[in-house]
């Protein structure tokens, strides 16, 4: 059996969350404080934290993870540069 008219427009949500930038990967805006940044960044971690899932999902945690440290990391330094 052949199959026909299959769609090829998959899209993982790694590379959705990849192509975001660094304030949509933790749900903040640019005017947020630094307090209101780590509430975000906690919360997200403790969702994919490679620790709270499973093996199947545990590559795709880390890959989260990863992001979500160097976006917090990013806005952290803003923020400091900013003062």
């Amino acid at each position: 059996m052949k199959w026909k008219n299959i769609s090829t427009e998959y899209e993982s949500e790694l590379d959705k969350i990849k192509l975001q930038t660094a304030y949509e990967r933790l749900g903040v805006t640019h005017d947020s404080t630094i307090d209101e940044v780590k509430t975000a960044y906690r919360k997200k971690i403790r969702i994919y934290h490679p620790d709270r899932t499973d093996a199947f999902m545990l590559g795709y945690s880390e890959e989260v993870t990863k992001l979500l440290n160097t976006s917090f990391e990013q806005i952290k330094r803003r923020l400091s540069n900013a003062k």
